[in-house]
């Protein structure tokens, strides 16, 4: 080998490459969902036909919906031509500890705040009794201390002046009763009497008006100064707001460099330390953990995150701006803003709308520096025509709310056809956008009233650019101006993909769910099967190979580390499948090593020296180790168009493996035996074989192979047929749900007590399932035992329940109801009028001091004076009853997800109605919020109280918590996964046969390969159908096996394509031989056939073997994730170095080209000329 030191620093460079790519593991290394715990789902996309350029648009909107930050692991994938998967993993515990420690320092830092009902008793004290309890609260906050006495004080004038109300209207009342009396006894009103009381009448009525007034300024000043005071020194809801804004800093191009501005999140947190200043160490410290939980945190808190949040996504508006002076309530309006927030605004016929991206807006550093303050903004927007607020760090415009004024989807079911990137009138890029008939007509009308103002175009309520109406605008329109490349693909993405509500499916179509804990499971597993087969490979390899065995492990290691650097560097994620892959790899990198060193031994038998030994060796193995290698990566590259992220992961890693494979193998062991042959001068390396010459000879039997064809064939036609009898004895209970449709649950049993596992026998859980079977008409519900305890195989902790039943909601509501007690779940409640919305809501308006008389139920004597003009969501009928306190946790939970931000800071109090505390049946939800007074406006509290309340508390209430794991799909994407299974197969076995007859010149070669492969497969499926028949009606015999009940589904067909690329391996081995013996003869006789088996059997045998262990260390040790992927390929493999050696090699031989087909294949015959037969 030449250039040994080049090569050695190219080997040792690509090394310490990779090894900086992998460690640390933890966090270089991602994990997919199935080993770290995560969510699948598949959503269908409204294409139009031959239309490519909507998929990627509506990718890039959802990944601004999900992830606008760009920081979560969020990944979203096309599925063929019309759905999207989005992938994400779960919270591990790490990151939900970090979380609940921001919870806690936000809970400190708000930890001086109270609740009405503490103020109302705090204020009940007197003189030092209430001094005492008001310095506790203000933990030595004198700002803190001195709001709390000032609410106190505006209390106390409060009561007084009511108090004084009460006085004068029981006085008013006194004298209208006395002349009520004398009126009715006939006395005249010019009685002194009468008229004295006439007097007195008019002076109680003087003052009660007066008292009227003075105690609705006091309440005014009263209800200010306690909300005040209630928040505490720092409002929690405006720190998590702040908190969840991006903290990327605002950049833009300058005066000949590149300047930033603080982020939203910085200007919005100083801001608060700024109001704040004896709070600033407190605030510190929630940052700090805050920063630590967002280091870690890669993903969303819960699946149903990600549903919420796409449900009613990608809405798009047009809408007109208000130019600064043309609205009488401008003013008004930019008080409200700054005093209360944009929700807090109540204005007629306007609204306060975010804008997207401010830097969008200017042109250069010096613009975007004027914008710092609200002044600033203020008079850079107005000067342009727009009414435009700073507000917490983010910018608000306001608009036109009326119809004339608008276009959104309350106008039809409108949308955008298509947005490109095309020149204006003036030759500079523009955006170009066409609308559909309905579309056209619409925004023709609302553009023809308003040629000259500013339209802004709104994806989900924020603006995304605001250009002059220049004319009116139909079918289709150009938007002008000096937009940059970025801000082109910006506008022409919104416009494209703002139709999102309409293009996406309301729901997922499909629904994978796997917790971590399992994750974690299926990861342990994963590495110690990847341990123990490379410790056995280890083993066998040095204990044959001797010093050749020890150069071939240390080529494996290079090789596993070269395979996970390459997964590293290009972010690729980790699979179950992936670490299969990763141990099929060292099984198939010692078959190449193995195909080497058989060779090198031929040439020293021969004769040879270690060096000529060795060089030959690599040459003469090089085409068989290319060919196995690259039918491989064939089925590799198919693979990638086949099914899940996890099969995708599976044929990535397995094709990297190949590569990685043929570097090491080819490249690193080449240059280690260059180091030890040239530079330590070692003359001399021994192997088994060699060194015990009878096990060679032995190694190289004198077999008629062909003459024992036929009993091959009638085994092969056998076993075929025995597989086939059983697949369609299954029929469709053989079809797994992902080519079926149906759905998948994995519960897991609470613990009796802490580290006490709770068990229940397979027939125990069958027994709570009829409602499950009760869905699909009867139909059987399959349960499978997990981890099964040792001495009861049908009892254990975890087991895994299937049905057909695609509804994956339905379904897990549906276990989490029928276990209940039994497993860690939430289960969904059920409560009257969940379905309705609106004024038939039963969300009542509180307007009397007795929650009773509010809600029609006069019987309930609960005093809400703390609630006076909010709201009351009743659940009446809950099922199953449940306690008061989960009804606030989950209702707190969700309130403080980010989407709910504007609203956190409502003060709410549940009110058992029926039951109990711990099993209310029927109960009450009270919800007040400062800003929004039914009295004060019916209108806002309709729209921003009641029907924000009701969508929270029936999302929150009616969402069971996930389960440990949940598969679900439908039967359209079952169908898919069919379809794409079966092209797949076809497409792999095409691209195989014209691989194999471009590579061997002859289609019979071809055939036989890609026929005894096909058998090998078709076999192996039939053993699956055996196995599930042995699970159930066998059970002992398949627990002693380790069978499951496999079915047909995406593992298998990965497991199936992984056969079709390895069993060719061996019978490329033959093959290869065969071609060498023949030499330029244009056929193979009978000897070249028998002789190319016995030379190539023993390396047969042991390329089988080293995957075998492998594949069978993944069936017992690599859990139930893998089991079926491993007894697939268990069986392929078995069968399949069967077929090579026996029906395959045979097949090539052609009785009417061979003119020595009569004679004898013994050593006999006559000498074949046309190649020099390779002896050992």
């Amino acid at each position: 080998m030449k250039h040994v030191a080049r090569n050695l620093i190219l080997l040792l460079a690509v090394i310490a490459f990779m090894a900086w790519s992998v460690f640390p593991p933890k966090e270089k290394l991602r994990l997919g969902k199935d080993l770290a715990g995560g969510v699948s789902l598949i959503y269908g996309v409204d294409v139009p036909p031959g239309d490519t350029g909507v998929l990627p648009k509506v990718i890039e909107v959802v990944k601004d919906r999900l992830d606008p930050q760009g920081v979560l692991e969020i990944t979203i994938v096309p599925q063929g031509n019309d759905r999207i998967e989005i992938t994400m993993p779960l919270p591990t515990s790490e990151v939900k500890q970090l979380k609940e420690g921001v919870d806690s320092e936000i809970g400190k830092l708000a930890g001086n705040s109270i609740s009405p009902d503490e103020f109302a008793q705090m204020a009940a004290m007197k003189g030092a009794e209430r001094d005492a309890a008001l310095t506790k609260v203000a933990a030595g906050s004198t700002e803190r201390l001195a709001r709390l006495k000032a609410a106190m004080a505006a209390y106390d004038a409060w009561k007084a002046n009511r108090a004084e109300l009460d006085d004068s209207q029981a006085t008013l009342k006194r004298m209208e009763a006395l002349i009520a009396e004398g009126k009715a006894a006939g006395r005249a009103e010019t009685e002194p009497d009468m008229a004295g009381w006439a007097s007195a009448r008019d002076a109680a009525q003087a003052a009660f008006n007066a008292a009227v007034d003075k105690a609705a300024s006091t309440e005014i000043a009263y209800e200010d100064a306690r909300n005040a005071a209630l928040t505490g020194g720092v409002d929690a809801t405006e720190l998590r707001r702040a908190l969840a804004l991006s903290n990327k800093p605002i950049f833009i191009r300058g005066a000949g460099e590149n300047n930033t501005l603080p982020s939203p999140r910085e200007t919005a947190i100083e801001d608060i330390k700024k109001a704040h200043p004896d709070q600033v160490a407190q605030i510190d410290r929630v940052i700090a953990a805050w920063n630590a939980y967002e280091a870690k945190r890669k993903t969303l808190d819960d699946p149903s995150d990600i549903i919420r949040q796409l449900r009613g996504a990608g809405v798009l508006n047009f809408r007109i701006t208000i130019n600064p002076g043309t609205f009488a309530q401008e003013a008004e309006a930019r008080r409200q803003l700054e005093t209360g927030g944009p929700k807090s605004v109540r204005v007629d016929k306007a609204k306060w709308y975010k804008i997207n991206k401010i830097q969008n807006w200017v042109r250069n550093f010096e613009e975007l520096q004027s914008l710092d303050t609200p002044e600033g903004a203020r008079a850079f927007f107005g000067s342009r025509g727009y009414v435009v607020e700073k507000y917490k760090g983010e910018f608000w415009m306001l608009a036109w709310d009326e119809p004339g004024f608008r276009l959104t989807e309350q106008d039809g079911d409108w949308k955008v056809d298509s947005a490109t990137v095309q020149p204006d009138q003036f030759g500079r890029p523009g955006i170009g956008f066409q609308m559909d008939v309905l579309g056209a007509q619409r925004l023709g009308e609302l553009t023809e009233t308003n040629v000259g103002r500013n339209m802004a175009i709104l994806l989900d309520d924020q603006i995304y650019t605001a250009p002059r109406l220049n004319s009116r605008i139909g079918r289709s329109g150009i938007i002008e101006g000096n937009f940059n490349q970025e801000e082109l693909t910006y506008i022409t993405r919104v416009l494209s993909a703002g139709s999102l509500q309409a293009r996406l499916s309301p729901e997922p179509i499909s629904t994978t769910i796997l917790a971590p804990t399992l994750g974690a499971d299926n990861l342990q597993r994963g590495l110690e099967s990847g341990y123990i087969a490379f410790g056995i490979v280890t083993v066998f390899m040095v204990g044959y190979y001797f010093m050749f065995g020890f150069v071939a492990i240390v080529a494996m290691a290079i090789n596993a580390l070269l395979l996970v650097g390459a997964m590293a560097v290009a972010q690729a994620a980790f699979s179950l499948p992936g670490i299969a892959g990763i141990v099929l790899t060292f099984g198939q990198a010692i078959d190449a090593n193995v195909l080497i060193y058989e060779r090198i031994r031929e040439e020293v038998n021969r004769g040879h020296d270690l060096k000529t030994a060795v060089r030959l060796g690599y040459d003469r193995a090089l085409a068989a180790i290319v060919d196995g290698n690259i039918t491989t990566l064939i089925v590799c590259v198919v693979l990638g168009f086949l099914g899940t992220q996890e099969i995708k992961g599976f044929g990535l890693t397995l094709g990297i493996g190949v590569v990685t494979t043929l570097f090491a193998q080819l490249f690193a062991t080449r240059l280690v035996f260059a180091i030890l042959i040239d530079r330590f001068r070692i003359r001399k390396m021994s192997m088994f074989a060699l060194a015990f010459p009878a096990f060679g000879r032995a190694l190289v039997p004198k077999i008629d192979w062909m003459k024992m064809r036929f009993v091959s064939y009638v085994i092969s036609f056998a076993l075929t047929g025995m597989g086939a009898f059983f697949v369609f004895y299954s029929g469709r209970d053989l079809l797994g749900i992902d080519f079926r449709g149906g759905t998948a649950v994995t519960i897991v049993l609470k613990d009796k007590a802490p580290g006490v596992p709770n068990t229940m026998t397979r027939a125990e859980v069958e027994s709570h399932l009829d409602p499950l079977r009760a869905l699909t008409n009867g139909a059987g519900v399959e349960v499978i035992v997990v981890n099964p305890d040792k001495n009861d195989f049908t009892k254990s902790n975890t087991f895994r329940i299937k049905t057909i039943y695609s509804d994956a909601k339905t379904v897990q509501d549906t276990i989490v109801k029928e276990f209940t007690g039994l497993i860690e779940s939430r289960p969904a409640l059920v409560f009257d009028g969940a379905k309705e919305s609106g004024r038939a809501a039963p969300v009542y308006p509180l307007t009397d001091t007795m929650l009773g008389d509010s809600i029609g139920q006069a019987s309930v004597r609960e005093p809400v004076e703390q609630y006076l003009g909010g709201a009351a969501i009743v659940l009446r009928n809950i099922q199953p009853p449940v306690s008061v306190n989960e009804i606030s946790d989950r209702l707190r939970q969700l309130r403080a997800k980010p989407e709910y931000g504007s609203i956190q800071d409502r003060e709410t109090r549940v009110v058992v109605l029926d039951g109990t505390p711990e099993r209310a049946t029927s109960a009450a939800v009270l919800v007040r919020d400062a800003k929004l007074n039914y009295m004060d406006n019916r209108d806002a509290w309709a729209s921003d109280l009641r029907d924000t309340e009701w969508n929270l508390a029936v999302n929150a209430l009616s969402q069971a918590s996930s389960l440990s794991s949940v598969e679900s799909f439908g039967a359209s994407v079952a169908g898919t996964f069919r379809n794409s299974a079966i092209a797949s197969v076809v497409l792999a076995t095409i691209l195989i046969i014209i691989y194999v007859w471009v590579r061997f010149g002859s289609f019979r070669y071809s055939g036989a390969a890609i026929l005894t492969t096909l058998h090998d497969c078709l076999v192996a499926v039939g053993l699956v159908a055996i196995a599930s028949v042995i699970y159930n009606e066998v059970p002992g015999v398949a627990h002693a096996l380790g069978i499951l009940p496999f079915k047909i589904d995406l593992n298998l067909v990965a497991a199936v394509l992984a056969i079709l690329g390895y069993s060719l391996n061996d019978t490329i081995i033959i093959m290869d031989r065969i071609r060498e013996l023949r030499g330029k003869l244009p056929y193979a006789t009978r000897k070249h056939v028998n002789d190319a088996i016995n030379q190539t059997i023993s390396r047969t045998i042991i390329t089988s073997g080293t995957t075998l262990i492998s594949v069978m260390v993944l069936y017992l040790y690599g859990g139930e994730g893998v089991r079926e992927f491993a007894y697939v390929m268990l069986c392929g493999l078995i069968v399949g170095t069967y077929s090579s050696i026996a029906v395959a090699a045979p097949l090539v031989w052609v009785r009417s080209a061979d003119p020595h087909a009569d004679k004898p294949a013994s050593g006999a015959q006559a000498p074949v000329t046309g190649g020099s037969a390779a002896t050992a």
